[in-house]
């Protein structure tokens, strides 16, 4: 999926990729049976919990509740990855094939919202016409940025990048470097299925993170955290821990099937940036 980078001169086992590899989906089918394929059985012991630190009492080691005035949102930040916020709160020649839209959507991976970038050179092509990103998207962004923003400045939303999961779907470890100005956060959106974030350093060597991410959680990488790889090693779509019941419940049409029925399995992120 997007954003996965490697090199040929990048050891398979990092430590960034041995997180990924643990907390992967795999699946695996009973010789001779016809049954449904397995799950593996993922510990998840390590991976931080925003939910329970909430209800907790006690303090976790390496993350602390960050004070914002103004916000009434509870943020909390990492203390060896600093002002890296976890918010919790087709024509072709020859005869044309009919394919579902549902089987399109299943093929989707991402779209761009706002300026248009440019994949080939991973750069921002402005000479592309392009539509403003939504207005109320955009002050949505503004809002949550306001803790990894400097007092008095207003964070501008110019580009978006959606990411699209399926069940098996993953976003290895990469970094977002392609805007001139790192000091503006990215504001990044999580809806839908659960799913695990690791959060590595500045070398892939660097041991990751690993944090659950729900329906409307909300990432700033801000200051040194834009130097970091991340990614998006699972998502969970299972009626245990798929977490997804909330938002399920904003959708009661009889015309809302085709969105409640792609949300149980699914899980979409929307990632905002300030390119100038």
């Amino acid at each position: 999926m997007y954003g996965a980078q490697s090199t040929d001169e990048e050891p398979e086992r990092t430590a960034f990729r041995l997180a990924e590899k643990r907390y992967k989906l795999y699946k695996s089918l009973p010789p001779k049976t016809r049954k449904k394929p397995v799950l593996n059985q993922t510990d998840l012991f390590d991976v931080v919990d925003f939910h329970a630190i909430l209800e907790s009492v006690d303090p976790i080691d390496g993350i602390f509740r960050l004070d914002c005035p103004g916000f009434d949102r509870p943020v909390f930040c990492f203390r060896d990855r600093p002002e890296s916020n976890a918010n919790t709160s087709v024509e072709a020649q020859g005869s044309f094939k009919s394919v579902s839209a549902s089987t399109l959507l299943r093929k989707l991976r991402w779209g761009t919202l706002g300026l248009q970038f440019n994949w080939s050179k991973r750069n921002y092509d402005f000479t592309l016409p392009h539509n403003k990103i939504p207005e109320k998207l955009c002050q949505l962004a503004k809002e949550m940025a306001i803790p990894a923003m400097p007092s008095g400045e207003e964070f501008q939303p110019e580009a978006a990048i959606v990411n699209y999961f399926g069940p098996s779907d993953m976003l290895g470890g990469h970094l977002d470097d392609m805007e001139a100005d790192w000091s503006k956060p990215i504001v990044s959106i999580s809806l839908g299925c659960k799913a695990i974030f690791l959060l590595g350093g500045t070398s892939r060597e660097d041991v990751p993170v690993s944090m659950f991410l729900r329906s409307g959680d909300i990432v700033l990488m801000a200051g040194k955290a834009r130097e970091c790889f991340h990614g998006v090693p699972r998502i969970f779509t299972d009626d245990k821990h798929a977490e997804v019941s909330v938002l399920l419940s904003q959708f009661s049409g009889e015309d809302d099937c085709c969105i409640t029925d792609y949300i149980k399995n699914s899980r979409i992120n929307i990632n905002i940036r300030q390119v100038n």
